[in-house]
């Protein structure tokens, strides 16, 4: 029986990020923040809640299991994908 990490220890528990205990959340990150930086925000505010529930659907291993919290956690990773979409398109102009 394996044991189940303390809040405190939670954060990268077996050396995981979130984007390798929930299967496809990067790919839809990358979208979310892409659509961010095209001003497709209502795309973008349609497929947070997907990903946020994506998140909760994998609490045990996520450790986020309410959708506040998932929904904030989401918000972060799709607004650095987006400076990084960003980034990426400045260095290649």
């Amino acid at each position: 029986m394996t044991e189940h990490p303390t809040a405190r220890e939670a954060p990268w528990a077996g050396e995981q990020t979130l984007y390798d205990v929930v299967p496809h959340l990067d790919a839809l990150i990358e979208t979310i923040g892409r659509d961010l930086v095209l001003g497709e925000f209502a795309l973008a505010r349609d497929t947070v809640p997907a990903a946020a529930q994506m998140l909760v659907e994998q609490g045990e291993s996520s450790g986020i299991r309410d959708e506040a919290t998932a929904l904030l956690v989401v918000r972060a990773l799709a607004e650095a994908a987006a400076a990084t979409e960003r980034a990426t398109d400045a260095a290649g102009s």
